[in-house]
Protein backbone atom coordinates (compact mmCIF):
# COMPACT_ATOMS: atom_id res chain seq x y z
CA UNK A 1 0.00 0.00 0.00
CA UNK A 2 1.39 3.31 -1.07
CA UNK A 3 0.91 6.47 1.00
CA UNK A 4 1.78 9.92 -0.23
CA UNK A 5 3.82 10.23 -3.40
CA UNK A 6 7.40 11.39 -3.40
CA UNK A 7 6.76 13.25 -6.65
CA UNK A 8 5.97 16.90 -5.68
CA UNK A 9 3.23 17.39 -8.27
CA UNK A 10 1.46 14.15 -7.30
CA UNK A 11 1.90 15.01 -3.62
CA UNK A 12 0.24 18.39 -4.20
CA UNK A 13 -2.59 16.71 -6.12
CA UNK A 14 -3.11 14.19 -3.30
CA UNK A 15 -3.08 16.93 -0.69
CA UNK A 16 -5.57 18.99 -2.72
CA UNK A 17 -7.91 16.00 -3.02
CA UNK A 18 -7.76 15.31 0.74
CA UNK A 19 -8.48 18.96 1.58
CA UNK A 20 -11.27 19.07 -1.02
CA UNK A 21 -12.86 15.91 0.39
CA UNK A 22 -12.67 17.30 3.93
CA UNK A 23 -14.23 20.56 2.73
CA UNK A 24 -17.02 18.65 0.97
CA UNK A 25 -17.78 16.65 4.11
CA UNK A 26 -17.81 19.86 6.16
CA UNK A 27 -20.16 21.63 3.73
CA UNK A 28 -22.58 18.69 3.64
CA UNK A 29 -22.60 18.37 7.45
CA UNK A 30 -23.03 22.13 7.90
CA UNK A 31 -25.89 22.19 5.38
CA UNK A 32 -27.55 19.20 7.04
CA UNK A 33 -27.42 20.80 10.48
CA UNK A 34 -28.53 24.19 9.19
CA UNK A 35 -31.48 22.97 7.12
CA UNK A 36 -32.70 20.72 9.95
CA UNK A 37 -32.86 23.83 12.15
CA UNK A 38 -34.59 25.93 9.48
CA UNK A 39 -37.18 23.67 7.85
CA UNK A 40 -39.58 20.92 8.87
CA UNK A 41 -40.17 19.76 5.32
CA UNK A 42 -38.34 16.52 4.53
CA UNK A 43 -38.39 17.25 0.79
CA UNK A 44 -36.74 20.67 1.25
CA UNK A 45 -34.16 19.16 3.62
CA UNK A 46 -33.31 16.35 1.21
CA UNK A 47 -33.04 18.63 -1.83
CA UNK A 48 -30.76 21.12 -0.07
CA UNK A 49 -28.42 18.40 1.17
CA UNK A 50 -28.40 16.78 -2.28
CA UNK A 51 -27.66 20.14 -3.95
CA UNK A 52 -24.61 20.73 -1.75
CA UNK A 53 -23.38 17.13 -2.08
CA UNK A 54 -23.64 16.97 -5.88
CA UNK A 55 -22.41 20.49 -6.71
CA UNK A 56 -20.12 21.29 -3.75
CA UNK A 57 -18.97 24.90 -4.22
CA UNK A 58 -21.77 26.46 -6.22
CA UNK A 59 -24.38 24.25 -4.56
CA UNK A 60 -23.45 25.60 -1.14
CA UNK A 61 -23.63 29.18 -2.36
CA UNK A 62 -27.04 28.47 -3.92
CA UNK A 63 -28.15 26.88 -0.65
CA UNK A 64 -27.18 30.05 1.22
CA UNK A 65 -29.38 32.04 -1.17
CA UNK A 66 -32.48 29.80 -0.99
CA UNK A 67 -32.44 28.68 2.64
CA UNK A 68 -35.18 29.99 4.97
CA UNK A 69 -34.22 33.26 6.62
CA UNK A 70 -35.10 32.21 10.18
CA UNK A 71 -34.79 29.02 12.16
CA UNK A 72 -37.82 27.13 13.42
CA UNK A 73 -37.05 28.36 16.95
CA UNK A 74 -36.91 32.00 15.84
CA UNK A 75 -40.28 31.65 14.10
CA UNK A 76 -41.78 30.03 17.21
CA UNK A 77 -40.44 32.79 19.46
CA UNK A 78 -41.74 35.46 17.08
CA UNK A 79 -45.21 33.88 17.20
CA UNK A 80 -45.09 33.82 21.00
CA UNK A 81 -44.06 37.47 21.15
CA UNK A 82 -46.85 38.42 18.75
CA UNK A 83 -49.41 36.47 20.83
CA UNK A 84 -48.20 38.14 24.01
CA UNK A 85 -48.29 41.59 22.46
CA UNK A 86 -51.86 40.95 21.25
CA UNK A 87 -52.88 39.90 24.77
CA UNK A 88 -51.23 42.97 26.30
CA UNK A 89 -52.95 45.20 23.74
CA UNK A 90 -56.33 43.62 24.53
CA UNK A 91 -55.78 44.06 28.27
CA UNK A 92 -54.72 47.68 27.87
CA UNK A 93 -57.79 48.34 25.70
CA UNK A 94 -60.00 46.82 28.38
CA UNK A 95 -58.37 48.96 31.07
CA UNK A 96 -58.68 52.20 29.09
CA UNK A 97 -62.31 51.53 28.12
CA UNK A 98 -63.39 50.59 31.63
CA UNK A 99 -65.31 53.28 33.53
CA UNK A 100 -64.48 53.93 37.18
CA UNK A 101 -66.43 51.78 39.60
CA UNK A 102 -69.05 53.57 41.69
CA UNK A 103 -68.11 53.82 45.37
CA UNK A 104 -70.99 51.61 46.48
CA UNK A 105 -69.61 48.72 44.37
CA UNK A 106 -65.97 49.14 45.42
CA UNK A 107 -64.46 46.74 47.89
CA UNK A 108 -64.11 48.29 51.35
CA UNK A 109 -60.34 48.50 51.01
CA UNK A 110 -60.61 51.09 48.22
CA UNK A 111 -63.33 53.29 49.72
CA UNK A 112 -62.16 56.64 50.98
CA UNK A 113 -62.74 57.10 54.68
CA UNK A 114 -62.91 60.63 56.02
CA UNK A 115 -60.13 61.68 58.38
CA UNK A 116 -60.90 62.32 62.00
CA UNK A 117 -62.64 65.63 62.44
CA UNK A 118 -63.60 66.06 58.77
CA UNK A 119 -66.36 63.56 58.20
CA UNK A 120 -69.65 62.54 59.73
CA UNK A 121 -70.20 60.15 62.54
CA UNK A 122 -68.74 59.51 65.96
CA UNK A 123 -65.09 60.11 65.02
CA UNK A 124 -65.64 63.73 63.96
CA UNK A 125 -66.59 64.91 67.43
Amino acid sequence: MQTLSSNPSLFFLQLTMVVGAALLVFLVLFTTRDILLRSRSFVIQFLCILLVALVPGIGFLLYLLVRPARTNRERMLEELVMDLSDEVRELSDQVTQRKPMPAKHMPPVFKMHPKKGQGHGKDSE
